[in-house]
């Protein structure tokens, strides 16, 4: 979804687990890689979280 606030653009990412489906996440600038951008992990089994566009 796309939000639009004096002139500026905000894009809301949902960051899903795909091993677990969990939600909750970490981001740390040492995992971040070409494949995860944002640096997202997931808190319970530790793989790379996948952002969606909500």
């Amino acid at each position: 979804m796309w939000w639009v606030s004096k002139g500026t653009i905000t894009i809301r990412l949902y960051f899903k687990c795909p091993c677990c489906s969990g939600s909750q996440y970490r981001t740390s600038q040492f995992d971040v890689s070409v494949n995860n951008p944002h640096g997202a992990r997931c808190i319970f089994c530790k793989s790379v979280m996948t952002a969606q566009i909500s």
